[in-house]
């Protein structure tokens, strides 16, 4: 028998233009819930109420949270980075946060997504699960 599993993410590309942020650098966090209440909090959270209670979250469900940050360049692409969570199976969501200068919520489930794509545009985030960035970027014709 199989375990219930709801989080499958090995692999992020983070695809960022060079007037992402303002031109800023910029932190991007990919966090793992391990307990139902903390995914209720983080699917109610922006970007901007996540950064600012992000301390005291990892205080609060030490055991249930697991982040995985990632600084990021306006103009450079970051690639295959691997995600190996402590627990596959106890794993009850995953969400991805990027602190941004502009307005918006730069805040999304991921979901079930194995693979994941992250693109930052001068005023918005897109996510794209399970395709690679080479696929990514012949499908949507950019270079």
């Amino acid at each position: 028998m199989l375990p219930n599993v709801t989080v499958w993410l090995k692999k992020v590309d983070f695809e960022v233009d060079s007037n992402a942020n303002n031109r800023q650098p910029f932190v991007c966090h990919i966090v793992i819930a391990y307990s139902k209440d903390l995914y209720d909090k983080l699917q109610s959270m922006d970007s901007k109420n996540y950064f600012s209670q992000s301390t005291s979250l990892k205080k609060t469900y030490k055991d249930s949270i697991e982040t995985f940050s990632y600084d990021l360049i306006p103009g450079r692409n970051k690639l295959n980075q691997e995600i190996k969570l402590r627990s596959y199976t106890k794993a009850k969501g995953a969400f991805v946060y990027a602190k941004y200068l502009t307005p918006g919520k730069f805040a999304e489930n991921i979901g079930m997504t194995q693979n994941l794509v992250v693109r930052f545009a001068a005023y918005k985030m897109e996510t794209h699960s399970d395709i690679n960035f080479e696929d990514l970027t012949s499908k949507i014709n950019i270079g």
